[in-house]
């Protein structure tokens, strides 16, 4: 029988191996997990530890810059200093957020941009508190830098237009990437812009760049340690536009500043010399800390940001007798043929009157568009019918985009038969067809298409895609009637050089040159009364008509087109005209 001492001595033992046993088992499976992690694992592992370890950041290139016609810069970067801050520099940047707004006095809305920035930006890289900073911003932050552990400033580059107003629509703007831009974009760090409107958003591949990269260390609080590697970005493209800055800045002299568009075209090539569109915008103004300006542009009943060449769709008004004239000589009608106006209207009740309450007279075509008589127009457009009117539309490109090389070109509209029945139901009728003929009802275009249809006519049956940026030229030769088209000419030209015609107090002579061109206007609203003049300054601007004009010039050797859509401004004659001949005469005095 075992004594007490030698039973204790087998317990411990027992428990001595058991608990060996245990601890063996765990360093087994200690050297187990060790050896999966090390070995099986390892590439795993690896790809996590540096993913923590090491962040690659973009590099943005640097932006191409924009040219005129003449060489001058429209669109540059300019180098400015930028306030950034790095929330892993101090735990409570927002105390030092607070401290900056009190010493550099900023306004309610610029401390909601900030705070806006703040919340947006995050770790992986500084986030940019305000982009531009001026001397006395600098100074001030400069003196208080010890105040100051998350917040740094850095040099930057700012987009820059020298044209400001002038070319605001046309050129663009830049701003932060959106949810629809590419991947690259998207990496990108905050300072980083792209195009956001005009020649900046169409040729945004070709200005941008190629982004290069940089590979850092880091810690574990995300602070850099060192540079692993680094490629250099490569600086994007410079661009050269056919646009004159010089004579888009002097057209916005002559248009009115509530709403006015003014397009000149070569006739010969289909570039673009002048695109502008009133009222505008101050493009480097987006560049500040501020909402504020942003906001007031978009509460402006005027729509500032709207580029009314191309994004704005207007009744072509009797612009558009043009093609009804057009289609009439196509369908085979006599244009000396003589039809009698006696201002009374046609289709019962008081619509489709004349403009001229007591008539024209007996007209044949040629003077018909010289006076722009409604009850001629009326009368062939019966004779034609819509179908051709339609056709004709068409090849002249209304109804679609032009191609010109802006973003967000809208197509206009050409309606027919089928579209009615389809949209409302109802068959086409007689006053649709002259609803039609005049550019009135349902039909829409764009002052862009407006200007191509002119160019087409001075250019013998050529039809521009228009060129803002230097390209070959692109059109389609319109399969027309010389005949029919010097017809045309001749009623363009008496209507703004003989007595009588719509356009002639704004007839051009300018060393010898003159000016053919067709004045318009165009209803917004129904008038109550037949008597009713809607095109008068006492009513309200948004219940006035549309002044249109479109011409080219010189009439002998066409060289230059013009299109101006003055926006309520009333009749074509008297407000668009002389918009056009000021406008006329500056190109001519620059290249002829």
């Amino acid at each position: 029988m075992l004594d007490r001492s030698s039973l204790n001595r087998q317990i411990m033992t027992r428990r001595t191996f058991v608990i060996g046993a245990g601890k063996l088992g765990l360093l087994f499976l200690l050297a187990g997990r060790m050896f999966y992690m090390q070995f099986i694992k390892k590439d795993e592992y690896r790809t996590l530890s540096d993913n923590n370890r090491i962040k690659m950041i973009l590099l943005s290139p640097t932006r191409g810059q924009i040219f005129d016609s003449d060489g001058v810069i429209i669109a540059k970067n300019n180098t400015c200093f930028r306030l950034l801050l790095d929330k892993n520099g101090n735990p409570k940047y927002s105390e030092e957020i607070n401290h900056l707004v009190e010493i550099l006095e900023l306004d309610d809305y610029q401390i909601d941009e900030i705070k806006r920035r703040m919340s947006k930006g995050g770790r992986r890289v500084a986030a940019i508190v305000i982009d531009c900073l001026d001397w006395n911003q600098v100074a001030v932050i400069e003196e208080r830098k010890a105040d100051f552990k998350s917040l740094f400033i850095d040099t930057g580059f700012e987009r820059f237009y020298k044209s400001g107003l002038s070319t605001a629509h046309l050129i663009g703007y830049l701003g932060r990437p959106g949810t629809g831009e590419d991947e690259p974009t998207k990496l990108a760090d905050e300072t980083f812009k792209v195009g956001k409107g005009g020649i900046e958003k169409f040729y945004e591949e070709h200005l941008r760049g190629e982004f290069g990269f940089k590979r850092i260390e880091v810690n574990a609080l995300g602070k850099y340690v060192r540079e692993l590697g680094k490629s250099a970005s490569k600086p994007g493209n410079d661009l050269y536009l056919n646009i004159n800055a010089e004579l888009q800045e002097n057209a916005l002299k002559h248009m009115n500043a509530q709403g006015c568009s003014a397009i000149v075209m070569d006739c010969t090539n289909g570039n673009i010399i002048i695109c502008a569109s009133t009222p505008s915008f101050d493009p480097n103004k987006f560049s500040k800390l501020s909402n504020q300006y942003w906001n007031s542009l978009i509460n402006d009943p005027y729509k500032p940001l709207i580029d009314k060449t191309t994004k704005s769709l207007y009744p072509p008004g009797s612009v558009f007798k043009i093609i009804t004239a057009l289609a009439a000589l196509e369908a085979g009608i006599d244009p000396d043929n003589k039809i009698i106006c006696t201002g009374a209207p046609i289709l019962g009740g008081n619509s489709f009157r004349c403009s001229r309450s007591r008539g024209h007279g007996a007209l044949n075509m040629v003077d018909a568009l010289k006076h722009s008589c409604n009850h001629y127009i009326y009368a062939v457009a019966r004779q034609t019918g819509a179908d051709k009117i339609i056709e004709v539309a068409n090849k002249f490109g209304l109804g679609k985009p032009t191609g010109v090389d802006l973003p967000g070109e809208l197509s206009g509209f050409v309606p027919t038969k089928q579209w009615k029945m389809e949209k409302y139901g109802t068959k086409w009728g007689v006053g649709d067809t002259l609803n039609l003929s005049i550019g009135q009802g349902f039909i829409l275009a764009t002052p862009m298409q407006l200007a191509c249809l002119i160019t087409a006519i001075a250019s013998n049956g050529k039809l521009f895609s228009p060129k803002i940026a230097v390209g070959a030229p692109n059109y389609v030769q319109l399969d027309l009637q010389q005949s029919n088209l010097e017809i045309i000419k001749t009623a363009l030209f008496n209507t703004m050089n003989t007595p009588g015609g719509t356009g002639y107090l704004s007839r051009l002579d300018y060393k010898s040159m003159h000016m053919a061109g067709k004045t318009g206007t165009a209803q917004v609203q129904a008038k109550k009364n037949a008597s009713d003049d809607l095109s008068r300054d006492n009513i309200a601007w948004g219940s006035r008509n549309h002044a249109i004009f479109s011409g080219y010039a010189p009439f002998d050797n066409p060289k230059y087109a013009i299109s101006i859509y003055f926006d309520h401004g009333g009749g074509g004659g008297r407000a668009s005209a002389p918009i056009a001949k000021k406008i006329m005469q500056d190109v001519l005095l620059k290249y002829l």
